[in-house]
């Protein structure tokens, strides 16, 4: 089994509840998505084949041995959109199997239900100001675990905002999930956005991609 990886960096996870916190993210190769914002299209087609005991073995050599508890070794497997390659879930299963913290970060527009329950799951509900809003499987919301997945809305415009509010509503996904409100980054005014959570109580959580503050937009591998 091989795998077109991006690339693999050890880092601090700049989003979700986890932010903060040191963490070894493999990127995979290929994205059919195009959202308007898209900060990583070098990893649309840029990668090399690697066998799946290779990727083990990095992690494990990076990481050291597994542990439990709230700073345990974390891995996390992202994009372009990670599911896109049908043989993710047996990746995620295989890194569950080492002993580690495993997370996805996916667009929701792949179907979660081949995913191990017990990988944490930060889905990207897409909004219109991503361009890519219809790329969304509603059946997602019912492979989602309620009290650790996280439901993210990266919001382009006061129009993105207004629009999430009502789903999130319509659903009550946020009596289920942690829900992040993100702005995207140069767009969406940061304060406006808090400010409007704060103003409308919205039981949602506010968050700013922390390793762009931290390295700059451009940086590759953070």
């Amino acid at each position: 089994m091989r795998f077109k990886v991006n690339e693999v960096f050890h880092s601090i996870q700049g989003e979700g509840l986890r932010a903060g916190r040191p963490c070894l993210f493999i990127r995979l190769t290929g994205c059919p998505l195009r959202c308007t914002y898209c900060d990583t299209e070098y990893a649309f087609y840029e990668g090399t084949f690697r066998e799946l005991e290779d990727l083990l073995d990095e992690v494990r050599r990076r990481l050291g041995p597994p542990a439990h508890g709230p700073n345990a070794p974390f891995v996390e497997l992202t994009g372009g959109e990670p599911l896109a390659n049908p043989q993710a879930p047996a990746l995620l299963k295989a890194l569950l199997e080492l002993g580690y913290e495993v997370a996805l970060e996916t667009a929701g527009s792949h179907d979660l239900a081949p995913v191990p329950r017990d990988v944490v799951k930060i889905v990207d509900r897409k909004t219109p100001g991503s361009g890519e809003v219809g790329r969304w499987l509603e059946s997602n919301l019912d492979h989602m675990v309620p009290g650790q997945d996280e439901l993210k809305f990266v919001l382009a415009d006061e129009a993105d905002y207004a629009w999430a509010r009502a789903w999130c509503e319509e659903r009550r996904v946020w009596d289920r999930f942690v829900v992040l409100f993100s702005p995207v980054w140069g767009k969406l005014d940061a304060a406006w956005l808090a400010e409007a959570i704060v103003a409308d109580k919205l039981p949602v959580r506010f968050q700013v991609q922390l390793h762009k503050i931290v390295w700059g937009s451009e940086t590759k591998g953070v």
